[in-house]
């Protein structure tokens, strides 16, 4: 070792660093991919996050009136008219099924009608439970938070 340094014996050492060659950086490690392997795996990758957004989406958008109805069930008074509650369920079947079949319905069909549409709930005439005083109007309503929780969306005809 003392043969090969001679030359830089009795140099102080601000002299010896002025003698230091700058070191070189190494060139970046580029991020895109280097085989064509990875292309499709990166449009994979891509494609499937984009389907999962759209069902997302879809289903939000399908479910965006049964969400109204649910929402304005919640903000009904304690004391409300059983006739407001079966406007709400109008209003939402309305929405997504066709309006020549349920406009017209009133009374013990369109209670029939309900009924129709789901396998755990039973609506009785709602202008007869109108006319009751001892009608329970927290198990009217829960009735109805699950018959629409049970509905799929627009669905024409349900």
């Amino acid at each position: 070792m003392d043969e090969q340094n001679n030359d830089l014996e009795g140099l102080e050492v601000y002299q010896l660093f002025d003698l230091m060659r700058p070191l070189v950086e190494p060139e970046a490690v580029s991020w895109v991919p280097q085989g064509p392997g990875w292309w499709w795996v990166l449009a994979g990758l891509l494609l499937t996050a984009s389907l999962l957004v759209f069902r997302a989406l879809r289903r939000r958008y399908r479910l965006r009136f049964r969400n109204a109805a649910l929402r304005e069930l919640d903000a009904l008074p304690e004391h409300y008219s059983v006739l407001q509650l079966s406007a709400v369920l109008k209003r939402y079947v309305l929405s997504v099924a066709s309006r020549a079949e349920v406009a017209s319905l009133t009374g013990s069909e369109w209670a029939a009608y309900l009924n129709a549409q789901s396998e755990s709930v039973r609506f009785s005439d709602f202008n007869q439970l109108a006319l009751q005083t001892d009608v329970d109007r927290f198990a009217l309503k829960a009735q109805a938070q699950t018959w629409l929780r049970e509905q799929q969306g627009a669905t024409r005809g349900l």
